[in-house]
């Protein structure tokens, strides 16, 4: 007869038991917490260095923030897991599930994704996928340099932003995958399945992607210097020289009405019309120039390459609003909040910012002020040519 499973324990009192027992102490062992079944745990902001997941299911579990360096996790069950913010350094996610997980902002510096299968003493049963599932996940601005990725299926996963120079991804299934103003410099690409992908203004250079497969696949506004290119069919690829523009006319009909109704606020001083949100809307590479969006609602906006050249945004709602690779000449942000708003690689040339005086509903003036707000906000690598941004409220 084989051995016995380890007995999986799910139980409340064990469950405060185990998390009790990743209390920080010098001397201590790692926690070994394999095979045991951790749905939808929190674990978030915990120090788990060197911990031990070998077959865990943590699927739904909640790890945002949590210190993962050097962990080993072959074969967990991670999907849907949210580990936003997690430090993922050199940890070993061999054949795990990461579907659907949200790994935005993420460190997974050399961590090791490739596909891993493990039996167990008497060769009955096994942990672990040989193909590694990221399929559908978020990795959002992750850091994720030098990772071991050959072989992963990172199918309709969207990687916007993420470091992933000198990553390997040899034969990696990137179908559908937005990969776009990714570094991928020095990366390897061979044999990686490419259809339908997004690289748009990513930075390709020195890359390799001999053999790709591509369809349908979109490098607008790219940097391919050097990058090795041989087996690759460009003519099914979509090679512009630069990113695409949406005309406001391909909007959704809820987007083009929001809008209208705030065009109609603004031009009747309030009298028609309302004021628009979009708030959490896709206005990815629309086209906004020119448009009058003082006072609108566009937090947690995914604005990813709109243009918004020479747009009125006065006292503007921008928080947390993605607006990567975007283009702001020209623009009026003044009293607009961008705080925590991500403005990597846009084009923030001749923006008006600075103070606006704060009137109430009837237009009196109330004595206070409202300043261009970008307290955390990233613009890393942005063009900041001839914007003050000592007028702005930056901390």
């Amino acid at each position: 007869m084989g051995a016995p499973e380890p007995e999986v324990r799910t139980d409340a009192e064990d469950l405060r038991a185990i998390l009790a027992s990743l209390k920080p102490d010098r001397g201590q062992a790692p926690p070994d917490l394999s095979k045991r079944n951790l749905s939808k745990v929190n674990l978030e902001g915990r120090s788990l260095q060197n911990a031990r997941f070998i077959g865990t299911n943590l699927d739904h579990a909640k790890l945002a923030r949590a210190n993962l360096t050097d962990a080993d996790l072959f074969g967990a069950n991670l999907s849907y897991v949210d580990m936003q913010g997690a430090d993922l350094t050199r940890a070993v996610l061999r054949g795990v599930s990461l579907k659907g997980a949200n790994l935005n902002h993420c460190r997974l510096t050399d961590a090791d994704f490739r596909g891993g299968v493990m039996l167990d003493a008497t060769g009955s049963s096994s942990i672990g996928l040989e193909v590694t599932d990221l399929s559908q996940c978020l990795a959002e601005y992750a850091t994720a340099t030098r990772a071991q990725l050959s072989g992963v299926d990172l199918s309709g996963a969207s990687l916007v932003g993420a470091d992933l120079e000198g990553a390997m991804l040899f034969g990696a299934n990137l179908a559908d995958a937005d990969l776009s103003y990714t570094n991928l410099r020095g990366a390897n690409l061979a044999d990686a399945r490419l259809e339908h992908a997004k690289f748009i203004g990513a930075d390709l250079t020195g890359a390799s992607l001999v053999n790709a497969r591509s369809d349908d696949t979109q490098f607008a506004g790219a940097t391919l210097t050097d990058a090795v290119l041989t087996g690759l069919d460009l003519d099914r690829c979509s090679m512009e020289p630069d990113p695409p523009s949406r005309p406001r006319d391909g909007a959704s009909g809820q987007i083009k009405d929001i809008l209208a109704e705030h065009e109609t606020w603004i031009v009747t001083s309030g009298r028609l019309g309302r004021p628009g949100s979009l708030r959490n809307q896709d206005l990815g590479y629309l086209d906004l120039s020119g448009l009058n969006l003082s006072g609108m609602d566009l937090s947690q906006a995914r604005l990813l390459g709109a243009n918004l050249s020479k747009a009125t945004l006065v006292l503007a709602n921008l928080t947390e609003a993605n607006l990567t690779g975007a283009i702001l000449v020209g623009a009026n942000l003044i009293g607009a909040s961008l705080r925590h708003a991500i403005l990597r690689r846009s084009k923030f040339v001749k923006v008006r910012v600075g103070t606006i005086p704060i009137c109430d509903a009837r237009g009196n003036p109330t004595g206070r002020v409202a300043r261009t707000d970008l307290i955390g906000a990233d613009l890393s690598d942005a063009d900041v040519t001839n914007t003050d941004l000592k007028s702005c409220a930056l901390q």
